[in-house]
């Protein structure tokens, strides 16, 4: 199977995000088509004495407090694990103490090329001064494993990266270790 062509309409900015408008040339004739090109971003997977970190946030793209991944955009030149604990420290108050790559994913492909770059990590439990950013409301919310799983069996808990991050620290046989072995030990798998 071959793509559909695609042309480019008209581009243009509107807040932090960048709109694409084009064309698919199908079969049946020319298809609408827009992308949202955002910057990508740094989601933490942070672990203080084997319970989650979390922020309770505000959203008002869906008009309600949701429970998310510490998490923020991606500055210029700045290495995605720098701004992965640079997050987590902003939104928290929380120190890394370990930082292991998870590797990418793109969060919603049928619209936008946004990245999610994802990072497990072990953290002190003395927490620092946050600074979130202007407009951002964040308070610091530690889970359990009990907590997590009762919430994502009831739908409560609906931020997609948690999901992906979840099962590659199964598969990678770390989620045990991180949620109840000794937080020293963390990353022995990673080597």
């Amino acid at each position: 199977m071959e793509a559909y062509p695609y042309k480019e309409i008209a581009r243009g900015r509107v807040g932090r995000y960048e709109i694409e408008l084009g064309e698919l040339s199908t079969d049946t004739g020319p298809s609408p088509y827009s992308i949202v090109h955002m910057r990508p971003f740094a989601c933490c997977v942070a672990f203080v004495e084997g319970r989650l970190a979390m922020v309770k946030q505000f959203r008002y793209s869906v008009s309600s407090w949701q429970l998310e991944l510490p998490a923020g955009g991606i500055e210029d030149g700045e290495q995605p694990s720098a701004a992965a604990v640079r997050e987590l420290r902003e939104e928290t108050g929380l120190v890394a103490r370990e930082v292991f790559d998870l590797g990418m994913v793109y969060c919603s492909v049928g619209s936008t090329d946004e990245e999610c770059h994802l990072f497990a990590m072990s953290c002190e439990k003395e927490l620092v001064a946050t600074n979130p950013d202007r407009g951002e409301q964040t308070e610091l919310v530690l889970l359990t494993r009990k907590q997590i799983e009762r919430m994502m069996d009831d739908g409560s808990l609906v931020y997609p990266p948690l999901y992906v991050a979840w099962v590659k620290l199964q598969r990678m046989g770390m989620l045990e270790e991180l949620l109840w072995a000794d937080p020293m030990s963390f990353g022995k798998h990673m080597a």
